[in-house]
């Protein structure tokens, strides 16, 4: 696990709740993107984005998300964000 991108972003994680910050959060574009996405995949129960602080609040089933799957969409996420914010082009994953 420690070679995971997206832990340099989780700033608590919890089963069932993990806050993620990145700078490219603050963009309002980026932020419908996840809003518009995550809640999709099942055991999401809801996601809160706060441009201002760049960061996301997922909370989630821990039965219906187990950690290797929620490890997965993070690392898709990861890299699009890190993407983002480099300028480079970039799709948001269908996880």
């Amino acid at each position: 696990m420690s070679g995971l991108r997206l832990l340099k972003y989780v700033r608590s994680f919890s089963d069932g709740r993990v806050r993620i910050r990145h700078p490219a959060l603050r963009r309002e574009d980026v932020s419908a993107v996840l809003k518009a996405k995550l809640p999709a995949i099942d055991g999401v129960l809801s996601l809160e984005c706060n441009t201002l602080s760049g960061s996301a609040l997922i909370l989630y089933d821990s039965a219906r998300l187990p950690r290797e799957r929620l490890f997965a969409v993070g690392e898709a996420w990861a890299a699009y964000l890190d993407a983002v914010q480099a300028g480079r082009p970039a799709q948001a994953p269908d996880c």
